[in-house]
């Protein structure tokens, strides 16, 4: 936790009853245990949006490496529909 010992902590919340007192510490504890809720709560969301889209690039990345990989072979191929139709054609003249 933020690298904070026991000593370390002892000192804060002494600190903190003598600044804020018996009664406020309490409630300030509270409201920074709670913002600190948030702000983790607001940190996982962001990850987690961050996440998702870079997946999303990916896919699309993949998506248009397919079709690359698609148009790159129909133009490869193209020639041999020529090729196909005069292997099928039986020779007429022979």
């Amino acid at each position: 936790m933020f690298g904070i010992g026991l000593p370390e902590l002892l000192l804060i919340l002494v600190l903190g009853l003598l600044v804020l007192g018996p009664q406020r510490l309490p409630e300030v504890a509270r409201t920074i245990g709670r913002l600190y809720g948030q702000l983790r709560r607001a940190s996982e969301e962001f990850q987690r949006t961050i996440r998702q889209d870079l997946e999303a690039l990916d896919r699309q990345e993949d998506i248009n490496r397919n079709k690359a990989v698609a148009d790159e072979l129909r133009e490869r191929f193209a020639g041999l529909e020529g090729v196909q139709s005069t292997i099928k054609e039986p020779d007429v003249h022979g």
